[in-house]
């Protein structure tokens, strides 16, 4: 009978404590970010001066890639890593007069020689942050928590036409603008089991407005 009695105790304890982060835990949190803003904004269309643009597309999609790692300092604080990768961009072709290798206008009986080019803009963007959480609401398999996240940023620009020639060259920037980063998020995790799970977040700057992807406790 008292051997009944702790197993079922157990049972219920566990079961209620599913999505309880305590002191000593870890979690891993991969996820998708949406949206990609760079090609919902900036690149939703072409506004350079290329001449004749036709076939224009967006690379990169409309979402970023990253994942998590916190260690739960104390029953409610947690601090780890955030890193997330996106990449934004398009690419189309144009219509526009043939070089030669020394950048002149290539001629035949009939004239300028006019040729179709490919051309991509591509942005990368790499983040790497500290974070650090507080768990305000850790119930049954739910988890509530606040988030501030800052570390570094790293983008690196590639401009590419071909067939290459002089008049339209290309080009690689590693530069950031801004080389550091910082996120503000409020999330949620929802547990299937005691160990695995679901998690959504909410957040201002350092990768998409909206993150979800498994949450994953040891």
């Amino acid at each position: 009978m008292l051997k009944c009695l702790v197993v079922s105790f157990a049972l219920c304890w566990s079961m209620n404590s599913w999505g309880q982060m305590a002191l000593g835990s870890v979690s891993l949190d991969p996820y998708i970010g949406y949206p990609n803003l760079y090609n919902l904004t900036i690149y939703s269309n072409y506004n350079g001066n290329l001449p004749n643009p036709t076939d224009y597309k967006n690379i990169g999609g409309s979402f970023s890639y990253g994942a998590r790692l916190e260690y739960m300092v104390s029953d409610n604080v947690g601090i780890g890593a955030d890193i997330n990768y996106i990449v934004s961009g398009f690419t189309l072709n144009f219509e526009s007069y043939a070089f030669d290798a020394n950048g002149n206008y290539i001629q035949d009986a009939n004239g300028y020689v006019m040729t179709t080019y490919s051309h991509e803009e591509k942005i990368q963007t790499f983040r790497s942050m500290f974070r650090i959480n507080y768990h305000f609401v850790q119930s049954n398999k739910i988890d509530l928590y606040a988030g501030f996240g800052a570390g570094v940023k790293k983008v690196k620009q590639i401009y590419e036409t071909n067939p290459k020639n002089l008049i339209y060259p290309d080009e690689i920037n590693n530069n950031a603008l801004i080389p550091i980063t910082s996120r503000l998020a409020l999330g949620m995790k929802v547990y299937f089991t005691q160990n695995i799970g679901a998690h959504v977040e909410l957040g201002a700057f350092g990768g998409g407005l909206l993150q979800a992807g498994l949450s994953v406790k040891f």
